[in-house]
């Protein structure tokens, strides 16, 4: 049967990294194939022919990802001599190699992540792509920017991730949105083959941890809506989407910044919501035709209702991100001007529908079907049941409240 040997090679220049190598021997005769791996001298254990995990913690990170790689590809070696053994084909030292050489690459996390990500955006999941783009660049941060493999990943670790997180400042909810999205990486790695579920994410915080009040009183809403703001500011436009943002029932902004002008039929306006597909009905009112009016002009030529994506060039989604983020800046000094204690944000706007709506005596089902938020499970059973035109109803009868 055949066997395989770890090996490492000595760089002849004093000082530099040398080669880690398999030698593969079969019936007296000894082939070698070369690794990506290299390490230092000094960091080789002739006697166990193994990795010495040592050095600076960075280093010592560097270290346990080649270790990772090389034992993959040991696993690769052993696995194809089991093959061949169990075939009553005979096979040579060059076979063995021939069939390695077709094998994956040791998948790492970084790797598999930006695989996902890739993947994501070919099929227009953008929104999901961000998502996974942000875990990366966090979990990038902690590990200091230097990979490890998939199989290396630990529970240990995640606690590590989670309490650097809360060094850091993060609020229990983003540290858990993070850790959320990883696990569900890690659970496609699993799916795919890639590693055994070992539970890595049993000991952290993946749930929902109760929030600061978001939403802010139809006083406040007023006095925002009253504020005397330079005509043709960016101060007024981001007030003005805010408040465009309460009339069409609380809208994410994501939406409301794809929504176009061929979506307003027979007084009413209809658009799929980005996140779900779930389409949605709202009854367009006088308030929201005079906002809109109020910057058709920088529409003339667009198919969008609002000047929020402004060309068509590949783009919008950049154009999207980088105006909510504009508009929120706008908005916390908005905040200000008002005297909130909390940060104004377009997410605020949405919390206000809702709670606003409940204050009103609004059923609760009314509030979900009219936000679209069907993972609500308390109230999905309801969904399908709540006419339209009964929230519509309700989100004209609070129009008026604001305008009041």
């Amino acid at each position: 049967m055949a066997s395989v040997r770890l090996k490492f090679r000595p760089s002849a220049s004093p000082g530099k990294e040398g080669a880690l190598y398999f030698q593969v021997i079969h019936r007296r005769r000894t082939r070698t194939v070369y690794t990506d791996c290299r390490i230092l001298e000094c960091e080789w254990d002739g006697k166990t022919s193994s990795i010495r995990i040592t050095g600076t913690p960075e280093r010592r990170a560097t270290l346990q990802l080649i270790a990772s790689k090389v034992l993959w590809g040991f696993k690769q070696l052993a696995s194809i001599i089991a093959e061949k053994e169990a075939s009553p084909m005979e096979y040579t030292a060059d076979d063995i190699i021939s069939t390695y050489r077709l094998q994956p690459t040791c998948p790492t996390w970084f790797g598999f992540i930006h695989g996902m990500i890739d993947q994501k955006t070919t099929v227009g999941r953008h929104g999901t792509a961000k998502t996974y783009r942000d875990a990366l660049a966090s979990f990038t941060s902690f590990r200091n920017g230097i990979d490890i493999s998939i199989d290396a990943l630990d529970a240990d670790m995640m606690s590590l991730y989670e309490a650097w997180m809360k060094g850091r400042g993060l609020k229990r909810n983003s540290s858990s949105c993070y850790l959320r999205t990883l696990r569900t990486l890690y659970r496609k790695a699993v799916d795919t083959g890639l590693t055994d579920d070992r539970d890595i994410f049993s000991h952290v915080f993946t749930g929902f941890a109760r929030t600061s009040k978001r939403a802010i009183p139809l006083d406040a809403i007023r006095d925002i809506r009253q504020l005397s703001l330079p005509d043709g500011s960016a101060l007024a436009f981001a007030r003005d989407l805010f408040m465009l943002c309460i009339y069409l029932q609380g809208i994410s902004f994501i939406d409301m910044a794809y929504l176009k002008k061929s979506d307003i039929r027979n007084g009413q306006l209809k658009y799929n919501r980005k996140k779900t597909g779930q389409t949605l009905t709202v009854s367009w009112e006088p308030p929201m035709q005079k906002l809109v009016e109020t910057y058709e002009h920088m529409t003339i030529d667009s198919p969008y209702l609002l000047p929020i994506i402004t060309r068509q060039d590949g783009t919008e989604r950049q154009q999207y991100e980088r105006m909510e983020h504009n508009v929120n800046r706008n908005l916390k000094k908005i905040g200000e001007m008002a005297g909130l204690h909390i940060p104004l944000t377009t997410y605020v706007a949405r919390h206000t529908w809702a709670s606003t709506m409940r204050d009103m005596g609004c059923d609760l089902s009314i509030v979900s079907k009219g936000l679209g938020h069907e993972s609500l499970k308390t109230t999905q059973i309801y969904l399908s049941t709540i006419d339209t035109t009964t929230v519509a109803k309700a989100n004209r009868k609070m129009i008026g409240k604001i305008l009041k």
